[in-house]
């Protein structure tokens, strides 16, 4: 999928809990704290991360129930 995508359904998760998954199959949860042009900053609760677009393959809303 193209970045302009990941960077659109981004933009309307921002604050929220979401699950990104990367090329490797590899799951992180968090909050997104930020989208830029070129990834988005995932706030994990323990340390922050990065995502660039071309790394994502699965960006998904979580819902409320993640943190209780």
């Amino acid at each position: 999928m193209k970045a302009d995508y990941f960077y659109q359904k981004a933009c309307k998760y921002y604050g929220k809990p979401v699950k990104v998954v990367d090329h490797y199959g590899k799951c992180y949860r968090g909050v997104l704290k930020d989208v830029t042009p070129k990834g988005i900053y995932l706030d994990s609760g323990v340390s922050g991360f990065f995502f660039p677009f071309f790394a994502i393959v699965s960006l998904v809303l979580l819902t409320s129930l993640f943190f209780i």
